[in-house]
């Protein structure tokens, strides 16, 4: 397997770690092995304890990027930023030299090797709200054309982070919705690993787990020395 190698994951919210800490914990532990070590901090001096839209997204932006330096300068193999509207993670990029890798960067690279068209099922509790700042981001990826829709559950971010009861429910309903109305071959889903788990023994088709992506997709590129190139991601003049 070779030389351990270590994550710096970050929560980019107030209390991420209180709030979403044991949840990624759990999702962590279903892939975990020796070889990998993961490393998880938040956000504390941020005033945000959610993110759904571009607002919050750039509010978290410059404190996030800053803690993906630190993960550098400390010595690990390979940052993960936390959210699929990836705040920061360009600028990351530029700066960082190891790995940056993103939830929604992550989650559609899997899905793409498995599927030729996948939805995106997640929170919302607003119609639309997040998905034009989600489906730039997909774009800028390059994997538009691949994305047969993104549907939203009536539900807030932080209900997720609760577990609270009846959520696996509703996700696998507005799952089966878009692999039956939108031809969806594979499912981006949202939550713990409960609902991760309901998702994948009631759907026919693949689930993925931004959050397992993330740490996969982080150590293997950090283990075959692959990271950002320089001519896509530029330093920038100091």
């Amino acid at each position: 397997m070779g030389a351990k190698i270590r994550i710096y994951k970050i929560l980019p919210i107030c209390k991420g770690l209180e709030n979403w800490g044991p949840l990624h914990e759990e999702l962590l532990a279903e892939i975990a092995h020796d070889g990998v070590e993961v490393v998880q901090v938040d956000l504390p001096d941020v005033p945000i304890t959610s993110i759904s839209s571009s607002y919050e997204a750039d509010i978290v932006a410059p404190a996030h990027t800053q803690a993906a330096v630190r993960g550098e300068a400390e010595g690990f193999d390979a940052v993960i930023m936390g959210c699929l509207l990836e705040p920061g993670v360009s600028a990351a990029k530029e700066l960082l030299r190891i790995p940056v890798v993103g939830d929604t960067g992550a989650a559609i690279h899997l899905a793409s090797l498995v599927a030729l068209k996948f939805s995106f099922v997640l929170p919302g509790t607003k119609p639309g709200k997040g998905d034009r700042a989600l489906s730039d981001i997909v774009r800028r990826y390059g994997f538009a054309n691949h994305v047969a829709s993104i549907r939203r559950v009536a539900a807030p971010t932080l209900a997720f982070a609760r577990q609270e009861a009846g959520l696996a429910e509703v996700m696998v309903n507005e799952a089966k919705l878009a692999i039956e109305e939108d031809r969806a071959q594979a499912i981006i889903g949202y939550g713990g690993l409960d609902i991760i788990r309901e998702l994948r023994s009631a759907l026919p088709v693949p689930v993925v787990s931004a959050i397992q992506a993330t740490v996969l997709v982080a150590e293997a590129l950090a283990r075959a020395r692959l990271a950002q190139s320089k001519i896509a991601f530029a330093e920038p003049t100091k």
